[in-house]
């Protein structure tokens, strides 16, 4: 909330979705979401899959994923172990 504009706020109307065990959902990058408090005895898990076009350009030479060692320096092509090509066109 504290990155959203008072326009923003006033028309923020969340809409809980509940997702069976397995299941997943996908999101807009610039898309607001979160989740509730888990209130269970099991632990939550999540994964995160980034997704962009072949040719993205890196635009930091700082640290991309906070504790991790993945750098790729500014201007350069993302790509390498931790960018493989998912779908190649050709």
């Amino acid at each position: 909330m504290e990155f959203m504009t008072d326009e923003q706020k006033a028309n923020f109307n969340p809409v809980p979705i509940e997702l069976k065990k397995g299941y997943g959902s996908f999101h807009h990058p610039l898309m607001i979401h979160g989740s509730y408090e888990n209130k269970s005895n099991f632990s939550r898990r999540a994964f995160v899959l980034n997704a962009f076009s072949d040719g993205t350009m890196s635009d930091t030479d700082g640290e991309m994923l906070r504790g991790t060692p993945i750098r790729v320096p500014k201007g350069e092509k993302m790509e390498g172990k931790f960018f493989p090509l998912l779908f190649d066109q050709k």
